[in-house]
């Protein structure tokens, strides 16, 4: 079954219901296809998309602001989460934004700067912080 594509063509009247002003519609250059080899985020068959050039991930609820999704829904798995975010999302940048499924955004050097979930120092792993991580840890005192 192919993807329904009205669903993409009518993303802004969608969005305009529920208060999502400027969505625009856009055409993609690729589909999942069964057998694709996704990460493992909050649940199985959860994931993530972003777009390097925007800087923007959107990550449903695999992690949040101070805070990461939950395992202990069916066949969820802590570790393979906090592998997901460590070894999948952690790569992409600390100044990528990310948009959670709730909450507010938040940058993945942000997270490992503060999430007690995730951070750096709760993870037990040294690393050199960018100068706009450390503007924006001291921004929020």
């Amino acid at each position: 079954m192919s993807f329904p594509r009205f669903l993409m063509e009518s993303l802004a009247e969608q969005g305009e219901k529920f208060g999502l002003h400027g969505a625009k519609v856009f055409k993609t250059d690729r589909y999942l296809q069964n057998g694709d080899e996704v990460s493992p985020g909050h649940t199985p068959g959860h994931i993530i998309f972003f777009h390097e050039q925007s800087q923007l991930a959107v990550v449903g609820d695999v992690i949040f602001q101070g805070s990461i999704g939950r395992s202990d829904l069916p066949r969820g798995n802590h570790e393979e989460l906090v592998n997901s975010i460590v070894n999948e999302l952690w790569p992409l940048g600390d100044e990528m934004t990310f948009i959670p499924g709730h909450g507010p955004l938040s940058t993945f050097g942000q997270e490992r700067l503060t999430n007690p979930y995730v951070s750096d120092f709760a993870l037990g792993i040294e690393r050199e912080i960018s100068q706009k991580v450390k503007d924006q840890e001291e921004q929020q005192k």
